[in-house]
């Protein structure tokens, strides 16, 4: 389980979207907003698998920075 105190490095391969500081991250990372992030998180599950909620984020029309 990722330490949250331990906010400036984020898992690599998972995005957890319960911790704040994940969100953050990888809004600002991918340019979308924490809705957007979320509902691509949504629409990748079961998966927290960053190149799979990085392309559900291309199929739901967001055009995040690419990975």
């Amino acid at each position: 389980m990722d330490n949250p105190k331990d906010t400036g490095h984020p898992d690599s391969d998972l995005i957890n979207i319960h911790q704040d500081h994940e969100v953050r991250y990888w809004s600002k990372k991918w340019d979308i907003t924490h809705e957007e992030l979320k509902a691509a998180h949504q629409k990748a599950q079961p998966s927290e698998l960053v190149r799979k909620v990085h392309a559900a984020a291309v199929a739901l029309g967001y055009n995040p920075k690419p990975l």
